[in-house]
């Protein structure tokens, strides 16, 4: 008996660039249950909405230009993309490592979201490394690009990072529980970065002083941890978190 056909392959969901090589996907179809039960309990009538489709992508970079190839992912957060709203987007750097990247989106099979204003999305490219210039950096998505205006000093050194872009996002059903309309608002720059050693930078107090004078939108970041950790078998390690939001855009 031959083998079955199954594939065993990943599908590019949300049709980044040919520079993007797909690790995983899936499609999951939600749906909601309205039922009514009689009087002992048993249901009598039930209506089946199927409302919603979510979407999952993760991939690896392969290229020479990571913010040209990825591009209106970062310059249109939250848009459609191949006729899925994205409502998340995480990068992930390691040192020695080439960047992933995860993406979440959705879409209805009624009154589908279309790209635009009205749906709401945000440029969130200069939360991610330039120079001072306010140019983006080169980078060809291998290790870890820039410290993020990070006080790093000469015994300490980024071991990996990871930058997290979400959207809240409202539905509103019809009459019928069909989807009627639906918004992108409070997007939102999450960050957290780990290092070798301990950093200059290493209390709230001097993270919060770096992002004040960062030269991009990280300028506008709180800090939500640190934490540093030693042993007497293993390298001081640092890390921390921080968030910053931003606007959607209006034009």
């Amino acid at each position: 008996m031959a083998d079955a056909t199954v594939a065993l392959e990943a599908t590019n969901l949300f049709s980044l660039s040919a520079n993007f090589n797909t690790s995983a996907s899936s499609t999951s179809e939600g749906s909601t249950a309205v039922n009514v039960m009689d009087e002992v309990g048993n249901v009598a009538c039930e209506t089946i909405i199927t409302d919603i489709t979510n979407y999952t992508q993760s991939a690896s970079y392969c290229g020479s230009d990571f913010m040209t190839d990825i591009g209106t992912f970062l310059t249109k957060f939250g848009d459609v993309q191949n006729s899925k709203v994205v409502t998340g987007l995480t990068i992930n750097m390691t040192a020695g490592g080439y960047v992933t990247i995860d993406i979440t989106g959705h879409n209805h099979a009624e009154n589908a979201h279309a790209a635009g204003l009205t749906l709401g999305y945000a440029d969130v490219s200069d939360f991610l490394p330039h120079e001072a210039t306010e140019a983006f950096i080169s980078w060809d998505g291998f290790g870890i690009p820039a410290d993020y205006d990070i006080t790093v000093g000469a015994n300490s050194s980024s071991s990996s990072a990871s930058v997290t872009f979400a959207m809240n996002h409202v539905d509103q059903t019809d009459e019928n529980g069909d989807h009627l309309v639906g918004k992108n608002i409070t997007p939102r720059c999450e960050l957290s970065m780990d290092f070798v050693g301990i950093p200059t930078s290493s209390t709230d107090t001097l993270l919060n002083a770096d992002f004040a004078a960062a030269t991009n939108d990280m300028l506008d970041a709180v800090t939500d941890s640190v934490d540093s950790s030693d042993s007497n078998s293993d390298f001081d390690t640092f890390s921390f978190a921080a968030h910053a939001h931003t606007d959607l855009a209006t034009s």
